[in-house]
């Protein structure tokens, strides 16, 4: 990625930003995750394995959250942080993941293979543990917040950690339904990303696997970017 690439995700993160301030709210950067997580847990939200420091070390450098904030109170979270998968594909080591987090008596079907998932490795970016919080502004106006804060993290997270291969995630597919992958940002979208053969009580069957490449990222940003760039007369 070259110097044009960082330009334009800060350019289209700023056009993010003054949007995000055209619906009345001001957004922070969080990296403290001993901070985020009680203010997830303040707003309701049961915050996932993938950002609990108790199964992450989270030193300010590998992590952030962006926090949407109206009159001073958080109504919007987005969070991601960096993993490296070293030469482990993506699908092994997510497995890893998922046998320390949750233990020998919740297996996976390891016959179960999630395509996209073998091609990724490396350095790559998680992101979650998005959440809206309820009776700030119309559903619509709401969705419209959860998008730009999630686009700023994809923006920020790329500009920061710059030789990343991918950007990912994990969402239900009832929630994948309503849009939510398109609020996300997320332009790869793959159903039943893991099969359970005990699933644990925070886990369903029905996990989508989102994801971009860079290149996904940069194309996305060069809309927002262009979106609000000023005109020229004719």
């Amino acid at each position: 990625m070259g110097p044009e690439d960082v330009s334009i995700l800060f350019n289209a993160y700023s056009a993010c930003r003054a949007r995000l301030y055209g619906l009345g709210c001001t957004a922070r950067v969080l990296r403290d995750f001993s901070e985020v997580i009680p203010a997830l847990e303040k707003c309701g939200k049961d915050v996932t394995p993938f950002f609990q420091t108790r199964f992450f070390d989270f030193n300010g450098h590998n992590g952030f959250c962006h926090v949407a904030f109206a009159d001073e109170e958080p109504v919007s979270f987005y969070c991601s942080q960096l993993f490296d998968t070293g030469a482990m594909q993506y699908l092994d080591y997510h497995r890893v993941q998922l046998a320390r987090i949750y233990g020998p008596e919740y297996p996976v079907d390891e016959t179960w293979e999630c395509p996209p998932m073998k091609e990724i490795q490396g350095k790559l970016i998680y992101s979650g543990d998005a959440l809206n919080v309820t009776g700030h502004g119309s559903a619509r106006l709401s969705l419209e917040r959860l998008a730009l804060i999630a686009r700023m993290n994809l923006y920020l997270g790329l500009a920061t950690w710059q030789d990343a291969n991918a950007c990912v995630g994990l969402a239900r597919a009832d929630r994948v339904r309503k849009s939510l992958g398109d609020i996300y940002g997320a332009f790869h979208r793959y159903p039943y990303a893991t099969r359970w053969l005990n699933p644990p009580e925070d886990r369903k069957q029905d996990d989508m696997f989102l994801f971009n490449w860079p290149s996904d990222v940069l194309y996305l940003a060069k809309i927002d970017a262009h979106e609000t760039a000023p005109t020229s007369a004719g």
